[in-house]
C-alpha cells in the first residue's frame, strides 16, 4: 500500500506531500490543475521515463519519494528483494538532474531501473490513457489473458525455451550450411591438389626449357654457322687449318737457326692441338642440333602449363610448390563438422520437444482461461451497464507443416508460443463479435479495462495491491459513470485504488478525497493538494456537477 508520496520540483509541483490509505482515493480539480503531475511522479518513482522536461522551470533537480506498507505484500516479495526490504516500509526515491540523468534507490540502496522496473510493478500498477491504447493493441491482448491466467510465468518460460531452441536450430543450420561449404572447399582443393601433383612441378624447369626452346627456335642458324666454322677452320683453301701448317713450316725453319725459339713451336704445336679440338667440338654441336618442331611443340605446351600454374597459384614455380603444401596440410586438418551436428541435432530435438510440451500446455490453459475470462468479463460489461456485451478471446494461428501439433493442426510456432490472441467484442445482441480495436468507442474500451481488472480480482488476489486511474473514465457519463464508479468501489475492496477523474459519479465512490489546485505565488503557478474533509467533500462534487454551493 502507498503511504506517502513527496513530490520536489516536478513540473508546477514545488514541494508536496501526500498521504494515501486503503480503499479508493479520488483526486479531482479544473481541468489544467495539474492532476497527472500526481500520476507522473510515481510511475517516475516506480521505474517510469525520466525526462529533464520533468523539471519545474528553473530548478536544478527534481525528486520524487514513494513510501509503500509491505505488511499485506506476500512472503515472496519480501523473500525476492530481501537484499532491499528492512522491515515493513520500503521507499522509493527517484532524482532527475537538469541534464536528464536519473538516479534510483530503494530504501537508501541505489538500484538499476532493470530491477527497479519489477520490484515496483509487485507494489502497484498505474492504469492511465496509456492503458486504454495498449488495449487498443492487439499485440497486447495475449498479456492480457496470461495475466488475468497467472500464465505469465509459464508464458516467459515457454518464450526462453522457444529462445533457447531457435538459438540451437540456427547454430545447426548454419553448421549444415558450414559443412557444405566445407564439402564445396574439400573438393576445390583436391582438384587444386591434383592439378599441382599431376604437373610434377620442378624448380628450374621453366628455365631450362625456356633455354632449350631458345635453341630450338634458332637450330637452322645454329647448324650453318657450325658448317661455315668448319670450313673456315678445315676448308680447302684459305682456312685456318692450312695457315696452321704454313706457321709450322716457317717457325720450324726459324728454330732450326735460333733453337731458343723451341718453346714457341711447342706453343704453336698447342695451338694447333686445340684448335683441332675446337673444330671437332662444333663438328658434334653442329651434328647434334636437331630441326625438331615436335619437340618445339612439347616444349611451348609445357611452358603454357606452368604460366598457368604460376598465374593461378603464386607467380613462381616456388610459390606454387609452396601453395601445395599448404593445401596439403588444409586437407589433413579438415574439422569433423559431422560429428558436432549430429550432437547439435540430438540437442536441437531435445530443445524442440521440451518447447512442444511448454506450448502445448501453455495453449490448453489459455483456452480454458479464455471461456472463463470470456464469461467473467461479460458479467462485469453488464454491471457496467453493457447489458447486451458480447466479448470473445479469438486465438490467432499459422499453420506450418514443420511446426508443432496442436489437436489435428500443426501450428506455426513463435516466442509467444503458439497463438496471439484478439478480443472480440460487441455492445449488440444483433451484431456479431468484431475486432475490439476497429469496434469499440472510447468509453467502451475503458469499461472494457475496468471489466478486466474487476475479473482479474475476482479470479485471484494475488498481484499489487495499488491500483492508480488515470481518467480511464474518459468517454462515458451519465448513468454509466455511475456504474463505473460502483465497479471502482468494489475493485478497492481490500485493496488501495486512487482514480484520478473529472467525473462526480465517480468521486462520490470515494473513500478519501483530494483535491488539486493551481495558484499563483511569487507570480508563478504552483499546484497543491488538500485532503477534503466531508464539508469539503460535498463542495467539491458540487463545483463538479456545476451547482451553486451550499454557504
Amino acid at each position: 500500500m502507498l503511504t506517502k508520496l513527496c513530490i520536489e520540483n516536478i513540473a508546477l509541483a514545488q514541494k508536496l506531500e501526500l498521504s494515501f490509505d486503503m480503499g479508493m482515493s479520488a483526486l479531482t480539480g479544473e481541468t489544467g490543475a495539474g492532476k497527472s503531475v500526481i500520476v507522473t511522479a510515481l510511475s517516475l518513482a516506480m521505474g517510469g521515463r525520466a525526462d529533464k522536461e520533468f523539471l519545474r522551470h528553473g530548478a536544478q533537480s527534481a525528486e520524487v519519494t514513494a513510501t509503500f506498507d509491505l505488511s499485506g505484500q506476500p512472503p515472496k516479495f519480501k523473500k525476492t528483494y530481501a537484499e532491499f526490504v528492512r522491515n515493513d516500509h520500503l521507499t522509493l526515491r527517484r532524482s532527475i538532474s537538469h541534464d536528464g540523468g536519473a538516479k534510483s534507490w530503494v530504501n537508501g540502496k541505489r538500484i538499476g531501473l532493470a530491477r527497479l522496473k519489477p520490484l515496483a510493478a509487485d507494489l502497484g500498477e498505474i492504469l492511465s490513457q496509456h492503458a486504454n491504447q495498449s488495449l487498443m493493441n492487439e499485440d497486447n491482448h495475449l498479456g492480457f489473458l496470461d495475466g488475468h491466467a497467472g500464465l505469465t510465468e509459464l508464458a516467459e518460460t515457454t518464450g526462453l525455451a522457444f529462445t533457447e531452441w531457435r538459438t540451437v536450430n540456427d547454430e545447426l543450420s548454419r553448421l549444415k550450411n558450414r559443412r557444405d561449404q566445407l564439402i564445396q572447399q574439400r573438393e576445390l582443393l583436391l582438384f587444386q591438389r591434383d592439378e599441382i601433383e599431376k604437373a610434377s612441378l620442378s624448380v628450374g624447369e621453366e628455365e631450362a626449357l625456356l633455354a632449350e626452346r631458345k635453341i630450338l627456335d634458332s637450330a637452322r642458324t645454329l647448324m650453318t654457322s657450325a658448317a661455315l666454322i668448319g670450313d673456315l677452320m678445315d676448308g680447302e683453301s684459305g682456312s685456318i687449318k692450312s695457315h696452321m701448317t704454313a706457321l709450322r713450316s716457317e717457325l720450324d725453319k726459324m728454330t732450326q737457326i735460333d733453337p731458343k725459339l723451341d718453346d714457341q713451336v711447342s706453343e704453336l704445336y698447342d695451338l694447333d692441338v686445340r684448335l683441332e679440338e675446337l673444330r671437332r667440338a662444333i663438328e658434334q654441336y653442329g651434328g647434334s642440333i636437331a630441326d625438331d618442331p615436335v619437340r618445339l611443340e612439347e616444349i611451348n605446351t609445357r611452358l603454357d602449363e606452368i604460366y598457368h600454374l604460376k598465374k593461378k597459384y603464386g607467380g613462381s614455380e616456388e610459390a606454387t610448390l609452396m601453395t601445395l603444401q599448404k593445401i596439403v596440410e588444409q586437407l589433413s586438418n579438415r574439422p569433423d563438422t559431422d560429428s558436432l551436428i549430429a550432437q547439435l541435432e540430438t540437442e536441437n530435438e531435445q530443445l524442440r520437444c521440451k518447447f512442444s510440451d511448454l506450448a502445448v500446455s501453455l495453449s490448453k490453459k489459455r483456452r480454458r482461461a479464455a471461456r472463463i475470462l470470456e464469461r467473467q468479463c461479460v458479467k462485469e460489461l453488464k454491471e457496467l451497464a453493457v447489458t447486451d456485451a458480447l466479448f470473445v478471446i479469438e486465438f490467432v494461428v499459422q499453420d506450418d507443416p514443420e511446426g508443432v501439433i496442436l489437436g489435428d493442426r500443426c501450428l506455426r510456432p513463435s516466442e509467444c508460443g503458439l497463438e496471439q490472441a484478439r478480443f472480440m467484442f460487441s455492445a449488440n445482441p444483433a451484431e456479431p463479435p468484431r475486432p475490439l480495436v476497429k469496434t469499440a468507442s472510447g468509453g467502451e474500451v475503458s469499461r472494457v479495462l475496468l471489466a478486466l481488472k474487476s475479473a482479474e480480482q475476482t479470479k485471484s488476489r494475488v498481484g499489487p495491491s495499488l491500483l492508480v486511474f488515470d481518467e480511464v473514465d474518459s468517454g462515458i457519463g451519465g448513468q454509466v459513470a455511475n456504474e463505473v464508479g460502483k465497479k471502482l468501489k468494489k475493485l478497492a475492496r481490500g485493496r488501495q485504488l486512487i482514480v484520478i477523474t473529472h467525473l462526480h459519479q465517480i468521486a462520490r465512490q470515494a473513500d478519501h478525497h483530494y483535491v488539486v489546485e493551481k495558484t499563483l505565488s511569487d507570480d508563478r503557478n504552483v499546484i497543491g493538494v488538500k485532503r477534503l474533509d466531508e464539508r469539503g467533500v460535498e463542495a467539491e462534487l458540487e463545483r463538479m456537477v456545476a451547482l451553486p454551493s451550499v454557504e
